[in-house]
């Protein structure tokens, strides 16, 4: 979460590694830090069908240094909701070197000087400065809650927020101004991801907005997929990212720095969801969640637990619509708003969210099943088609209707052949 603790890095890894699919200029020199989750995430393959071209991410925190070669041309105006009137392309952390900043490069970064590698070096990311832990709760809360509005109605379609407050003494627990700007996101189908937190070994207190309903609850795993010892045991968990042994680079520009927390998992799942919508822009934002969860690699506890929700987020299984998901689906955050708000829980998911763009790399859904139900149909009615011309013609009536051309619609694509031996084991 907002805290950082600096511990020693496991692994290096060079950026050479995954070439295959790196953004062009990207250094091919070893980064000071690990980068497993590229690897474990199988990025050589997603990479080549899309790095979160035309998607916007904002980061709700405190800033990014926009000058930064590595996040240069990928970083928007934005917004500043502390009243300072930046435009949100300036780091204000004075706490932790930039958090901002880094948790803009786990998503956005093109290692032009670190070799530091974003998740989704081709989307955008819109900076909302909310601060961090010296304001009040209080204000705290409304700034947030103006930032995911402000981030809605400015284009983004994923929304990452790395930074909480306490939420006990809330109905629900989460303020009403919050949760009122997250009815609203998802009414603008905008996927909100959020940190659960770092005192997984100090009371495991709720945290805002994690918590509140509407929000994808984020907690941390290490390179094993094992829980990160620290992430936080919380009822409303949905999913882990990459949280342990995850280096960042600070507004400074120099990388280095290494750590581990909810923060980073919440930072680099935002941007997988960023390749998720990059991939099926006509997947809603109820249906990403829902895939995430349903298609996570399960971790710690077996089953859903308290730590790692539904377990390991897994990108290539959300944004393959091969791995199918059924309609019927888990989808606590979406239940738990849907409640709140009462609103009716749509019956399924929307028809428009298996038309995946159709890629390159081929594969998707079969269509010859299609092909059969199609031509099965237009047998049956050829049939009664000829069984009335016969009996107007034996009541000396004429032929009358012609049976229309028949026209088949594409069928639903995928984002390439299922790979079920999943990348990177993960």
């Amino acid at each position: 979460m907002r805290s950082l603790r600096l511990i020693v890095p496991a692994v290096f890894m060079s950026a050479a590694v995954i070439a295959a699919g790196a953004p062009a200029g990207a250094a091919n020199t070893p980064t000071p830090h690990s980068e497993w989750w590229l690897s474990s995430w199988g990025i050589d393959k997603i990479w080549p069908i899309t790095q979160g071209n035309g998607v916007t991410v904002a980061v709700l925190d405190t800033g990014v240094n926009a000058r930064l070669p590595d996040l240069a041309g990928s970083v928007l105006p934005g917004g500043d909701m502390t009243g300072a009137g930046t435009d949100g392309r300036t780091d204000t952390d004075t706490q932790k070197g930039g958090h901002g900043t880094a948790m803009a490069a786990l998503i956005v970064s093109k290692g032009r000087s670190t070799g530091v590698l974003g998740v989704a070096p081709q989307a955008r990311v819109l900076p909302v400065t909310v601060g961090n832990g010296t304001a009040t709760a209080e204000d705290f809360h409304v700034r947030i809650a103006k930032g995911i509005r402000y981030a809605v109605d400015h284009g983004a379609k994923v929304i990452s927020i790395s930074q909480a407050f306490p939420a006990s003494g809330y109905p629900e627990s989460c303020p009403t101004d919050i949760l009122d700007s997250v009815e609203y996101a998802a009414r603008h189908d905008v996927v909100i991801a959020a940190a659960t937190g770092d005192d997984g070994g100090a009371g495991n207190p709720a945290q805002a907005p994690a918590s509140c309903p509407g929000v994808l609850a984020v907690g941390a795993v290490n390179a094993d997929t094992r829980p990160w010892q620290l992430t936080q045991q919380v009822p409303f968990t949905a999913v882990a990212g990459p949280g342990g042994t995850v280096g960042w680079v600070g507004k400074d520009g120099k990388p280095g720095r290494t750590g581990s927390g909810t923060s980073q998992a919440t930072a680099l799942t935002a941007g997988g969801l960023a390749l998720v919508r990059a991939a099926n822009p006509s997947m809603t934002a109820r249906e990403v969640v829902q895939r995430a969860m349903a298609t996570a690699l399960d971790s710690g506890t077996p089953g859903r637990d308290d730590q790692t929700g539904y377990g390991a987020f897994r990108i290539h299984r959300a944004m393959d619509l091969s791995f199918a998901v059924p309609r019927t689906a888990p989808n606590p955050p979406y239940e738990r708003l849907d409640r709140v708000m009462g609103q009716q829980a749509p019956s399924s998911t929307p028809a428009t969210s298996g038309q995946a763009e159709k890629k390159k790399s081929g594969g998707g859904v079969p269509v010859g099943p299609i092909v059969a139900v199609v031509v099965f149909v237009l047998v049956i009615g050829l049939a009664v088609a000829v069984g009335v011309a016969r009996r107007q013609r034996a009541d000396g009536g004429s032929p009358g209707d012609r049976t229309p051309d028949a026209e088949q619609d594409a069928a639903p694509q995928s984002f390439g052949r299922p790979d079920r031996r999943d990348p990177g084991g993960h």
